[in-house]
């Protein structure tokens, strides 16, 4: 499931492919293809409409992992000592 952001609240969310009808705090609410269905830090579910849903929400950028970044300044520093032994 992809997480997007809705300033500064972030949520999961995911395309609705058939319509769906989901018991919220306010009532029952109906969702149809193309919406999302959005859980938020509460577990709380409900649907959204696609064109709201792209207005508010912008895709979570997860950038790099803490384990990506080591490889990635290991391999870095690697490169470097390289060419350092290599013009001696």
């Amino acid at each position: 499931m992809a997480k997007y952001r809705r300033k500064p609240i972030v949520v999961d969310a995911v395309r609705i492919t058939r319509t769906i009808t989901i018991e919220t705090t306010e009532g029952s609410i109906t969702g149809h293809p193309g919406d999302y269905l959005i859980t938020d830090v509460s577990g709380e579910q409900y649907p959204c409409e696609s064109t709201l849903f792209n207005e508010t929400y912008a895709p979570l950028k997860t950038g790099l992992g803490f384990n990506s970044l080591i490889k990635k300044t290991f391999n870095k520093f690697k490169q470097t000592t390289k060419q350092i032994f290599l013009e001696k």
